[in-house]
């Protein structure tokens, strides 16, 4: 496939992030299939509505991909690689899952054992469909990654090259997950302990003269609901994040307790559009 024509790409699990990432594919003149197998109508009716085109098995969309693009939460991506290895793909398989550095390179040699080439991604910023900018960091071959980059050219999505080797991107993201998600998490426990004191309203006032923060998101852009439905796939993440540091003798203790915390939400997944209070009753533990 030349890099300045469309091609076509296997879209691996299109929740609201995978899924606007093949809309936007879609958008720029590709080809995306998806896989209906085992979807829920939830999943079936996001699809239709980003314009993807379904088949009917795993097999079938290794067959026909060129670039097989994998978006999920990071605990099942060797499951799915395992997958799309057995299924004969034999293309350019973006894991874009936000895995840490070890579980990318493992997965890339089995997936490099069936003849598959791998780029390592890590996706930061808010679902395509959401609002721009959001930004998928590049690793690996540099060939392999000029395509990639290529791929998204047309789309929204800015496609940026790390310069560095396999694992560089999942690097990347646990890095900067560690950080965020954690940062959302103390900001969520700042606004509950504040709500049970009366004294929301002059957080408020004081987080908004400092430079925006997670905090003024939790406080004035009303993000804890989306915080708290996002908690299910956070977790396993933070859990990920926190060994990766132990391995290098980082402490992972703030990473831990922001597991422990984001378990209080697991009631709520994926409800975006759930209330605040009912994820402060819950962060409370009054529910």
């Amino acid at each position: 496939m030349s890099h300045s024509h469309t091609a076509t790409v296997g879209l691996l699990h299109p929740g609201r992030m995978g899924g606007g990432f093949g809309g936007a594919l879609a958008d720029a003149g590709h080809r995306v299939l998806w896989c209906r197998a085992d979807r829920s109508a939830a999943t079936v009716g996001r699809a239709e509505a980003f314009g993807l085109e379904a088949v009917d098995d795993l097999a079938q969309l290794a067959a026909d991909s060129d670039v097989i693009v994998s978006i999920c939460p990071p605990h099942g991506a060797p499951q799915v690689a395992a997958a799309v290895a057995g299924a004969g793909f034999r293309g350019l398989f973006l894991d874009a899952n936000g895995t840490t550095r070890d579980v990318l390179l493992d997965l890339a040699g089995e997936l490099g054992a069936a003849d598959i080439r791998v780029v390592d991604g890590c996706v930061i910023g808010p679902c395509p469909q959401d609002a721009p900018g959001v930004r998928l960091h590049l690793a690996g071959d540099t060939e392999d990654v000029a395509r990639i980059v290529s791929l998204f050219e047309r789309t929204g999505i800015r496609a940026l090259d790390t310069g560095g080797p396999l694992g560089a991107a999942s690097t990347l993201k646990t890095s900067y997950a560690t950080y965020q998600k954690v940062a959302y998490v103390l900001a969520g426990i700042a606004f509950a302990y504040a709500d049970a004191h009366g004294v929301v309203e002059p957080l408020i006032k004081e987080a908004s003269l400092t430079t925006r923060s997670p905090l003024t998101e939790i406080l004035e852009d009303g993000m804890l609901p989306g915080v708290a439905a996002r908690a299910w796939r956070w977790g396993p993440e933070l859990a990920r994040c926190a060994d990766a540091l132990r391995e290098e003798g980082l402490p992972g203790d703030l990473a831990d307790a922001a597991v422990r915390v984001l378990e209080r939400w697991l009631p709520v997944r994926d409800a975006f559009d759930g209330d605040t209070r009912r994820a402060l009753d819950l962060l409370g533990g009054r529910l």
